[in-house]
């Protein structure tokens, strides 16, 4: 329930009309800057809030100097009595974690859309230094529910810091989010880029990837388990789609995107490469010309050659000439032994019929170690 006592109080020259919601340690409120009569939104926390009041104050700080037009601004911000505040733009519209779970999964083009905003918000704030550490739909703003906000900076810390506990011991950050390294490693650009990657995963599924009854449990499914793919739960999700999902979810930090924006990139052109129509039947189509990463190999036709790689026109003449000849020796030893001959049992038999002259030739019956070679290489 919302604290009663702040609301119809004017702060500075800002003056609460209600509230909005209410956190852990923080509430917001809608007021009106009374110098431009512009609608904004204040965030207070109390001061005595220990650990908390002071991570508020380090967002308000980040805030108030990262200047993107995907990162909501900080206006102002400052104490009144028992309380730190801070002022931002009233963003009526609600957060990405609304939109997911009221108006449902959002298309590949939709996806990109904002994965596109966030992550050159992303991106600035790497490369002014600082980590977001706490990237989640919830955080992520949406004017007219397309224009993207990223927010909430209240676990932002330098890049170049080489611990991720706060002072009283514990990891910090949404367990559905946490990269599996953050167990044991220091935060880093490639945690933000996987909490990045369950983001998408999100919008794409309408679920994060791992879910659990405790954060210890959730925690090690991401230490431990590979999500479930993406495709299984959305058709529309294609094999280019799904690959780069789950290349952003690698465990290995080093197997992932080096940087959001290659991320973006990436997701990107693998919709749109998997989007190009396939050719008709008997239609000729001039296919567009694809990204230098993505190379299209004709299928060539399989002609089967004898492992040797003698040809096979070869192998058929030296068949024929080993019959021949062995068809001539017998007649021969015909001639000379008559009717003595004896029967021969045979192994493998052969009949040749012409239909040219309608006349069957004479079935012979052959016995040779030569036979089953010829008759294999055909």
């Amino acid at each position: 329930m919302l604290m009663q006592e702040l609301i119809n109080i004017t702060i500075g020259h800002y003056h609460i009309e209600r509230g909005l919601a209410k956190g852990g340690m923080s509430e917001v409120y809608l007021a009106r800057d009374q110098r431009t009569q512009q609608i904004v939104a204040m965030k207070m926390v109390r001061r005595s809030a220990g650990e908390y009041y002071e991570r508020f104050r380090r967002e308000a700080r980040a805030m108030s100097q990262l200047h993107h037009p995907h990162i909501l601004s900080a206006i102002d911000y400052g104490d009144y009595e028992n309380w730190s505040y801070m002022v931002t733009p009233y963003i009526e519209y609600g957060t990405l974690s609304r939109r997911v779970s009221s108006e449902g999964l959002l298309s590949l083009d939709e996806a990109s859309d904002i994965l596109e905003q966030i992550a050159g918000a992303l991106q600035f704030a790497h490369e002014k230094g600082m980590l977001h550490r706490d990237i989640k739909a919830s955080n992520v703003l949406l004017k007219d529910g397309k224009y993207a906000y990223l927010t909430d900076f209240g676990l932002v810390k330098s890049i170049e810091d080489n611990y991720s506990l706060t002072r009283s011991g514990f990891l910090i950050g949404t367990p559905e989010y946490m990269a599996p390294e953050l167990v044991e490693d220091a935060a880093s650009p490639a945690s933000d880029i996987y909490a990045l990657g369950v983001l998408i995963y999100q919008m794409v599924t309408g679920n994060v990837p791992f879910r659990g009854p405790n954060p210890v449990t959730i925690v090690m499914k991401h230490m431990r388990d590979q999500p479930v793919p993406p495709s299984q739960i959305n058709s529309a999700v294609t094999p280019d789609v799904e690959r780069v999902i789950l290349q952003t979810l690698e465990k290995d930090p080093t197997r992932r995107f080096r940087t959001p924006k290659a991320l973006a990139n990436a997701f990107h052109q693998a919709y749109k490469v998997d989007a190009l129509p396939q050719p008709v039947a008997g239609i000729q189509s001039v296919m567009p010309k694809l990204p230098p990463s993505i190379q299209v190999v004709p299928r060539q036709a399989s002609v089967q050659t004898p492992r040797s790689g003698i040809p096979r026109i070869v192998w058929i003449i030296g068949a024929a000439l080993v019959i021949l000849l062995i068809l001539i020796a017998l007649l021969t030893n015909m001639k000379v032994i008559g009717q003595a001959m004896p029967a021969v049992h045979p192994t493998a038999t052969i009949t040749v019929t012409t239909t040219a002259t309608q006349k069957a030739t004479t079935t012979t019956i052959i016995k040779t170690a030569f036979a089953p070679l010829a008759l294999q290489q055909f």
